[in-house]
């Protein structure tokens, strides 16, 4: 089975979903500064926000637009945490130079597939319907507004002492760091980390050439 298969392919079906809005907010999207003084769903609206000004402005070229994009994810990406989540307990297991690698080989797969949902943007709507907190954890729901119907969309978050951080989306039920925590954990027992990192670089070379 080759690897990120099933993880690409709900991935996509997100990114389609949001326009890439859920995944820009789960990479982080957002400065300290603003985020300390936040709610989670102030937090997360603006990103938002932010993310559909550049989605929508019509005179940015797409490699533009992508490249705007991935500088607001690059100021804000918890990496590690993400990919601690990810990993799982294989993370413990697995030595430094391991976890460094794959923290970056994560971040890169990430960021080369959201690519795919800025060219499936298709001026989507989203409407917040409501947070819940429970001590520093905290939830907001949303729906993105599509032509064929409504797509529900929940943001997870942590608070930090800088706000609050967005850790996982889950849309119609499905979370991101779940579908990567189980492809990569089979691959892990069935091959070893050592293999799953050689497949992740395979793979992430097929997308910087645009061949995936």
């Amino acid at each position: 089975m080759s690897i990120l298969v099933s993880a690409r392919h709900n991935t996509r079906n997100i990114l389609h979903a949001l326009g890439v809005v859920a995944m820009t907010v789960l990479l982080g999207l957002f400065t300290p500064a603003m985020a300390q003084n936040s709610s989670p769903t102030e937090t997360v609206e603006t990103v938002v926000n932010n993310i559909l000004e550049i989605l929508r402005n019509d005179e940015l070229e797409f490699e533009e637009t992508a490249s705007m994009v991935r500088a607001e994810i690059l100021s804000g990406f918890d990496e590690v945490a993400m990919a601690q989540s990810v990993l799982s307990t294989n993370w413990r297991s697995a030595s430094k130079e391991q976890q460094e690698e794959f923290t970056d080989l994560l971040s890169r797969t990430i960021e080369g597939t959201y690519i795919d949902g800025l060219r499936a943007y298709t001026n989507e709507k989203v409407e917040f319907r409501g947070e819940t907190i429970n001590g520093t954890r905290a939830s907001v729901s949303s729906v993105v507004v599509m032509d064929n119907g409504n797509v529900p969309v929940v943001y997870q978050l942590r608070q930090r002492r800088e706000g609050w951080f967005v850790y996982d989306v889950v849309v119609e039920n499905v979370s991101m760091v779940s579908t990567y925590r189980e492809t990569y954990r089979s691959i892990v027992r069935r091959d070893g980390m050592d293999n799953l990192l050689q497949q992740m670089r395979d793979k992430l070379a097929e997308l910087e050439a645009g061949k995936a």
